[in-house]
């Protein structure tokens, strides 16, 4: 192998997806590979793609469209992730300059396919997932200074109706408590201050292993760490919150009063069809959390035009979240999904119809956001600045929520008390 050759990497996706390509990168640093930014510079080009819906497929295809426009002939291209595992070769026949895929959890061979395709091989490489990486693997981290993603587990076992999850990335399995302590306090040495915990399902963390391994255990492990300051749960899922989880989230001073809890619909008649739990037990749920954590930020996401979704069933979608008033709210059209079981479902929704209750539902949400936004002027916040001008708090989730618009420069990775002085949009605040 040329200790010359150099690679570039496009990661797409969320942040799980993220967390895979830092761990490709810190695997071909360690091999000796020189890293580069730029695409034209690249001997070989990786896109790590996403596939979850139609738009994450959409996008994958136009970046392998503009990576194949711009590359040269002398230029490899791996394309890896979730498209591969789902459209396997496929995509050969829709991209022939594509020179190898990986499946979702065949990365792990990144070093020996690089070396493969700079000699001229074509590679084809999706298996079954089941690769697990732990902390033995070398990861480059690409977030601001301040904040890591920390992959708890990997797959899913919840089988919803509209979900390729579990096809793109396999059954829930579980990385070891003391593994990842390990890589905490790995990312902790380089300065990391708030740690984001991040699986499929982050409260069924442990279950797969047995009944002494729990994320309230891996939480209060985790709280040890002295110079880690915040630790961050998003991907919940409703089914699986216990009264322990909630009594240790209730107890922490480093875990962050913010939850990120995806009802994905609050009619039952809907639930029930999307193989999810009831309204009433989420509802349980968010009563327990903000009487036990008084002023924590719930997060959800919600779907709108599932498969027999009618206006009774979206008018109560609309009268619960401006009931239950979420701090932030996503929302995303059902884009039907080959090989789920929600696919052959009756009574698909109109595309203008979906468009229309996404826009509504929107619309409610940036009112809500926007009150509860106001209430924080003129407050104080420990802000953690993610670059000179810009931040966030315990209330927002990096890249996902808003913003802190910072209006003097502070030090990336640093942790300071900042006045909310003002509002700039709906959604993004400055200090």
């Amino acid at each position: 192998m040329s200790k010359t050759t150099s690679v570039n990497l496009i990661s797409l996706g969320c942040p799980k997806n993220l967390v895979d390509s830092e761990v490709i990168l810190g695997k071909l640093g360690e091999e000796g590979y020189l890293l580069t930014p730029s695409l034209k510079d690249a001997d070989v080009i990786i896109v790590n793609t996403c596939s979850f819906i139609d738009e994450a497929r959409e996008e994958s295809y136009r970046v392998i469209r503009r990576v194949i426009s711009q590359k040269s002939s002398y230029q490899r291209l791996i394309v890896c992730g979730c498209l591969p595992q789902l459209e396997r070769r496929n995509l050969f026949l829709r991209f022939p300059e594509i020179n190898a895929l990986l499946g979702s959890a065949d990365f792990y061979q990144i070093n020996e396919v690089v070396k493969k395709v700079v000699l001229g091989r074509r590679i084809f490489s999706v298996h079954r997932p089941s690769f697990l990486y732990d902390s033995n693997w070398a990861r480059l981290v690409s977030t601001p200074p301040g904040y890591a993603y920390l992959k708890i587990a990997e797959g899913c076992s919840n089988n919803c109706s509209y979900c390729l999850i579990p096809k793109l990335r396999g059954k829930f399995r579980s990385r070891y408590l003391k593994d990842l302590v390990k890589e905490a306090k790995y990312l902790a040495q380089m300065g990391i201050k708030e740690l984001i915990l991040i699986a499929q399902d982050t409260t069924f963390y442990g279950r797969d292993k047995g009944k002494r391994l729990s994320l309230s255990s891996l939480l209060k492990e985790l709280e040890l760490i002295d110079s880690i300051k915040w630790i961050r749960i998003l991907y919940t899922h409703p089914a699986h919150f216990t009264h322990s989880l909630i009594r240790t989230l209730a107890n922490s001073q480093k875990i962050c009063r913010y939850i990120d809890l995806p009802l994905q619909h609050t009619h039952n008649a809907i639930l029930r069809q999307m193989r999810r739990p009831s309204f009433e037990t989420s509802k349980r749920i968010i009563e327990k959390l903000r009487e036990k954590i008084p002023g924590i930020v719930l997060r959800t996401t919600l779907m709108v035009g599932f498969p027999g979704e009618q206006a009774c069933h979206f008018d109560k979608l609309l009268k619960d979240v401006e009931e239950i008033r979420f701090d932030w709210l996503g929302a995303f059209v059902y884009s039907p999904q080959r090989g789920t079981p929600a696919y052959s479902l009756n009574h698909q929704v109109s595309l203008k119809v979906k468009k229309d209750r996404y826009l509504k539902l929107m619309e409610l949400q940036r009112g809500i956001t926007e009150e509860k936004n106001e209430q924080r002027i003129g407050r104080k916040y420990p802000v953690l600045v993610d670059r000179e001008k810009e931040g966030h708090t315990e209330f927002q989730a990096p890249e996902i929520d808003g913003k802190i618009l910072l209006q003097q420069s502070h030090l990336p990775g640093k942790i300071f008390n900042g006045r909310i002085t003002g509002l700039k949009d709906s959604f993004d605040l400055v200090s």
